[in-house]
């Protein structure tokens, strides 16, 4: 129905272009009797007018076609994303930090320290919270055999810190000779088993977040081998510290304790 609305009313627009020309029988020097016929210029102009009106009417109505099928599209997906409560705290950032040197530590990356400890701790920090049973039922989940705590919520945490946790799961394996030196094998197997679940876990949110930055690849100098990555591109991400601020004020007090269901006894 848009299509035609849209097409019938370029037609329209041309009708009354070609109305408001003078027709080409009248000649202003005929009607005082000093003129001749001219050839009938101005009816072609006016054609001209009709065609073109008629094709920007028609491009018009496919840019706006594409956009609402867009729309659509991002509105669908978006319809169905389950409510959260820390969604009318979040803030967002342009951000264009990338990690493509493979020598450069960060305070989470490099041979471990104690700093490089703190600086874990303190993202991991506070991991969760009480969440009400309306939270719990608005973001769909069931309190059924939910994990209740002493004061009648439930014990949750944000998807985020799930994965933090599982990246940090990974990193302190991938140092195993300072954290783990004396495991026994069977603790070694629940290792692997706990961070192929991980591998896991964070393969699902990449995949789901799916970052499109352009990636390029450049010649760092005349002895390199191969080209190294390198990426200007900017993402628009949610500011760490407002998820922190939120996390902070619903953290567990401590009179907050998991209580086992009598039936587990």
């Amino acid at each position: 129905m848009t299509f035609f609305r849209t097409y019938f009313n370029a037609i329209d627009v041309a009708d009354e272009e070609k109305h408001l020309c003078p027709s080409s029988d009248f000649n202003p020097d005929e009607s005082s009797g000093h003129g001749r016929k001219k050839p009938a210029v101005t009816k072609l102009s006016c054609l001209k007018v009709y065609i073109v009106t008629l094709h920007l009417g028609i491009i018009v109505l496919l840019a706006i076609t594409a956009s609402h099928i867009f729309a659509n599209d991002t509105s669908m997906a978006l319809k169905g994303m389950s409510w959260s409560p820390v969604q009318g705290s979040l803030q967002y950032e342009l951000n264009g930090r990338h990690a493509l040197k493979h020598h450069k530590s960060t305070p989470f990356s490099g041979p471990p320290t104690s700093q490089q400890e703190i600086a874990w701790a303190k993202i991991l920090t506070p991991m969760y919270f009480a969440a009400t049973e309306r939270e719990m039922l608005s973001a769909g989940e069931t309190v059924k055999n939910g994990a209740q705590l002493t004061g009648g919520d439930y014990l949750a945490t944000l998807g985020v810190y799930h994965e933090l946790h599982c990246l940090h799961q990974m990193r302190l394996f991938l140092y195993r000779e300072r954290y783990y030196h004396n495991i026994t094998k069977e603790q070694e197997n629940y290792l692997r088993e706990h961070l192929d679940h991980c591998m896991e876990a964070l393969r699902i949110t990449i995949m789901c977040h799916g970052n499109t930055g352009l990636y390029t690849f450049a010649w760092d100098s005349d002895a390199s081998n191969k080209p190294t990555t390198k990426s200007n591109a900017r993402s628009a991400c949610v500011k760490w510290s407002s998820i922190k601020k939120w996390s902070y004020s619903r953290q567990l007090a401590e009179s907050d304790h998991v209580v086992r269901p009598s039936y587990l006894q």
